[in-house]
């Protein structure tokens, strides 16, 4: 596998499940984001770092984004660009909207690349921000795919 890297940490681990809640409307009426680990980003948006030291950085996609590039150390994304829905699953959320199933998608997708073995920036800073985006938008669910 192209830059296949081996974990030399130790993993991150949590005491307690994340708190879960239902949705408060139907999915067929429910705006959907799309959170990725796939390292998708635009073409001139800069590629995710592919060090050992991993990248915790995010890049922010327009929902309507129809050409974007993949740059991951953890999987081969040469294939994976055959068919981007197996890792950004954005033009499938598009298409289950126009056929009602859910109600709108999001006005902006969010990708990680994520190798990321150093979680402290992800917890304190861009995982927040992200999820203030999130909010922001008024987002009532999210698919969160990891790569």
């Amino acid at each position: 596998m192209r830059g296949h890297l081996r974990a030399s940490f130790d993993w991150v681990t949590f005491d307690e499940p994340s708190a879960r809640r239902l949705p408060e409307r139907p999915i067929s009426r429910s705006r959907v984001a799309l959170v990725a680990t796939a390292g998708a980003h635009l073409p001139d948006q800069p590629a995710f770092v592919l060090g050992k030291e991993g990248d915790s950085s995010y890049r922010e996609l327009p929902a309507d984004a129809s050409e974007f590039r993949l740059s991951h150390v953890g999987y081969d994304t040469r294939r994976a660009s055959e068919d981007p829905d197996v890792v950004f699953p954005l033009s499938l959320l598009r298409r289950l909207a126009a056929e009602g199933e859910i109600g709108e998608v999001a006005p902006r997708a969010f990708s990680f690349m994520g190798y990321i073995p150093e979680t402290g920036p992800l917890l304190r800073q861009t995982g927040p921000e992200v999820a203030r985006k999130l909010l922001a938008d008024a987002v009532d669910l999210v698919v969160l795919v990891p790569s």
